[in-house]
Parts: C-alpha cells; structure tokens; sequence
C-alpha cells in the first residue's frame, strides 16, 4: 500500500467513525461528537473519546443529531423514540423507524433523553483492631429507585454491628447490633404531586426494640427531579407498632449494680403523624454529591432518623461515602437508663448505578 493510498484508507476510516458519532452543536456554533448518554435536568451528558464523561448545559444546545436512536419523553409526558435529527435553531426531529420524521421539537419541551428507570447503591465499610481490646465494627446499606412515568418504588436497608474483647479477661461486649429495612411506593397525580404507601421495620438490640414497624399512607411533593439535584417531602398518617425485648440487653451486669435494673419496657402501638424529607445533590462540577434524608414518627413520642453525608465518585461507579447517622427516640421510661440519641459515623465504599 503507498503512503497516498494509506492517507486515503485513514481519513475513509475516520469519516466511518465520525458518521457513526453523536454530534451536539451548540449555539456558540461549536460541535462536540460523541454518544449521547442521557438528558436530565438542564444538563446533557455525553461521552467522547476524549472525556469520559461531558456535561452541557442544555439552553447551550442549539440541536443535536444521534447515530442510534434516542428515548425522548416531553414535558406533557409523551414518550417518543427514533434517530434524532439536526432542525431549525432550537429544535430537533426524531425519525421514528429509519423513514418517518417528527415534526421539529423544540429543545425546551424536552424533559428527559434515555431517562434511568433503575439507580440504586450498596456500600460497605468496617474496622478492626487488636491489641489489649480487640474491636470489629461492619456497616452495610443499599437502596434501589425503580421510577416510571407515573410512579416510583424506593426500597432498601442496612445493617450495623461492632463488638469488643478484653484480651485478658476475654469479655466480650456489644457496642452496636441494629437493623433498618423500608419501603415506598409512590404514584404521580400531577408532575409534582404524589400519593404515597411506605413500611419502615427497625431492630435495635441495645436499645432494646426487637421491632418497631410502621406504615402509612400519604401525600408528597417533589420539587427537583433530576441527576443534579433531588428534593421532596412527603407528610401523612402512621400506624406505629413498637415490640421491646422481654429482656434487657446484658440484665446480669445491670443488676449487680442495681436490683431495680431490666425492668421490661411496655410494647406500644398507635396511629402517629410521619413527615419525610430527601435531598441530594451534585456539587463541584459533579465532583461530590451532598445528601440528607430526614424521617420523622410522632406519636406523643418523637422517633426521627437522619441521614447526612456526602458520596464521592471514584471510578466507574464505584463512590466513597462519609455520613453522619443519629437516631433519636424521646419514648423511653426515666427507670429503663436509654440514651435518646444514637449516634453512627460511617465511611464506607461502594458501588452507585
């Protein structure tokens, strides 16, 4: 082959790639080619083969043009799907089995592109150490979003335990052994208003409640939606019921010390009040995302649950975490000797999707 035919067979080649890339031109009259990932917010991602990720903000985008097709759902929730074509200033086509074209629609009516029907994230963190005590700590989490046109379904849990060893003595004490495990489906009435069904099942050996379960129905308002920045909040009536241990965690010691100790903590049930607060959000050029959830049970006592922290993307998927988690109960009797507020700081690693 001379060098004039391999010029030739290069810049063909090129053109091939080029033809099979997603062009996104932009009203500065700049071009970026890549794939198109998704759409979400006011911010449009793709993927080149400079940049694993680029983001552009999307009242930057003139129109755009794809090499397969693209999942489109406007603001009155129509859901249309084809290869999009470049249009006037301001709009786009979609050409609905390689031969019909869409009437141009403007990029402003376009709510979503290749919208993620299913996220989620599972992280794990621990400690151990030896020496005259010998410690080991574990924390496990996940949670699962499956999100429709009209409806949502949240369901997830976690998992803590730490202990302790006298290396001589060989004692060992429990420091930490609880569970959480919630769920909740919501249906859209409006783009912001939603009904709601939830079940939260808490297990908190220290604390004595072998199970506190609450569900409930109600009514929530989503005021963002998207990759960048969520929040909603969501208020309604509970049916609370609370099962303590007909035994006190480590009875035996408590009453060495006192004769009047492990006196058995009477089970309750009610209809209570709920409120629930969900916020995340990307900060630093996408860099870390901020969160805190916020769950709220009154029923004359007050149980709260709270959720603050922060996940930092690492590498495809995979994300640390630092979060702060307190538990506040405000029910125990003065003679049962419980602390109201439990407090956790967990850094653990994981995995987002």
């Amino acid at each position: 082959m001379t060098q004039k035919q391999s010029w030739q067979f290069a810049t063909l080649a090129l053109c091939v790639i080029t033809a099979h890339a997603d062009e996104v031109l932009l009203k500065n009259g700049d071009k970026i080619s890549g794939t198109v990932i998704n759409k979400s917010g006011d911010a449009l991602e793709l993927k080149t083969d400079y940049a694993d990720k680029v983001v552009i903000k999307w009242d930057a985008v003139q129109t755009l043009k794809s090499s397969k097709p693209l999942t489109v759902i406007l603001k009155d929730k129509q859901e249309l799907t084809g290869l999009a074509e470049t249009a006037a200033d301001g709009t786009m086509t979609l050409k609905s089995d390689g031969v019909y074209n869409t009437q141009p629609i403007p990029l402003n009516n376009v709510n979503e592109i290749n919208k993620k029907f299913f996220s989620g994230a599972a992280n794990f963190g621990g400690g151990l150490s030896d020496g005259n005590t010998t410690r080991q700590a574990y924390h496990g989490d996940a949670n699962v979003l499956l999100r429709g046109r009209d409806d949502k379904v949240t369901f997830g849990g976690q998992y803590n335990y730490a202990d302790n060893q006298d290396s001589v003595t060989k004692e060992n004490s429990l420091n930490a052994r609880n569970w959480q495990v919630f769920g909740t489906y919501g249906h859209f009435f409006t783009d912001k208003w939603y009904g709601y069904a939830h079940a939260l099942l808490t297990n908190d050996r220290l604390a004595d409640i072998q199970l506190r379960t609450s569900f409930g129905v109600g009514a929530g308002y989503e005021f963002f939606n998207s990759k960048d920045l969520n929040l909603s909040f969501e208020v309604g009536p509970d049916y609370v019921n609370t099962n303590f241990y007909n035994t006190s965690y480590n009875c035996v010691v408590k009453r060495a010390n006192d004769p009047n100790a492990c006196d058995t903590l009477k089970d309750t049930s009610g209809v209570a009040a709920r409120w629930f607060v969900n916020y995340d959000q990307f900060i630093l050029n996408r860099s870390v995302q901020i969160f805190h959830n916020h769950e709220g049970i009154f029923d004359g006592d007050v149980f709260i649950r709270s959720r603050t922290g922060f996940h930092v993307p690492i590498w495809n998927g995979i994300q640390f975490t630092n979060e702060v988690q307190v538990d506040y109960y405000s029910g125990y009797p003065v003679v049962a000797k419980k602390q109201a507020v439990d407090t956790r700081y967990l850094f653990s690693i994981g995995y987002g999707w």
